[in-house]
């Protein structure tokens, strides 16, 4: 009998532990498979989502530096606008000064001279700043447009005309060194225009072709002066 035992093939005899063994081996070959296939899965989806979030940031890095560059060029306006404001500050300032400084030698500042063409009576012939011909020629009229520095104030000025031989032109009643005289009174704040006396004769053709010049004087400073022309 144990000879017949000793003989026995145990190898062949079925082990319910075998069959288990066996299912577990082949459930843990197919939950790593599955496990490979989800971590393959998964690398494939983070390397998209990869890439898309370094577009992203492609995206997000241009735009950064666009408004970098706005900015920058805000502040470079900025910075200009304030160099701009105060140098307009600056310059205000000066005119201000030289203007206080002007009132204190001139009453008044003259811009501008025009000259009409009048007959004895005063009335315009020739309107101021046009062209004036010699042959109609009768009272050169002088017109100035100034602006009022000491207002209220009265004051003399004194005309020179110079004919188109370049000499002055003067008369009997003539001031010393000068054509004619006239008045200011009162002075006029802002700016004002004023006629002067004219200068000339009460027949056509007073005066000959060529340059002439009246010049304003105040004291012995010439305030403003005009070249002009008779055809």
């Amino acid at each position: 009998m144990s000879d017949e035992i000793k003989n026995i093939d145990y190898d062949s005899i079925p082990s319910p532990g075998r069959k288990k063994r066996g299912k577990l081996t082949k459930f843990l070959m197919w939950s790593l498979f599955f496990l490979l296939l989800v971590s393959i899965g998964g690398g494939v989806l983070l390397f998209r989502d990869s890439d898309t979030a370094k577009a992203g940031l492609k995206n997000a890095n241009g735009q950064i530096s666009e408004l970098q560059k706005q900015v920058y060029n805000l502040r470079t306006e900025l910075d200009t606008t304030i160099v701009n404001l105060q140098r307009q500050k600056t310059i205000n300032e000066r005119l201000q000064h030289e203007n206080d400084t002007l009132k204190t030698l001139f009453p008044i500042h003259i811009s501008k001279i025009e000259v009409a063409n009048a007959d004895a009576n005063g009335n315009t012939i020739t309107s101021y700043g046009k062209s004036i011909q010699a042959s109609s020629s009768m009272y050169l009229m002088p017109r100035i447009t100034y602006w009022g520095l000491k207002v209220g104030g009265k004051i003399t000025l004194n005309v020179r005309l110079y004919d188109s031989d370049g000499k002055l032109v003067t008369g009997t009643s003539s001031p010393a060194g000068y054509s004619f005289s006239c008045k200011i009174d009162p002075i006029m704040p802002n700016e004002n225009m004023m006629s002067l006396s004219g200068w000339g004769g009460a027949d056509k053709g007073h005066f000959k072709p060529g340059s002439y010049r009246y010049e304003v004087w105040y004291e012995n400073v010439c305030l403003q002066q005009l070249v002009f022309s008779l055809k």
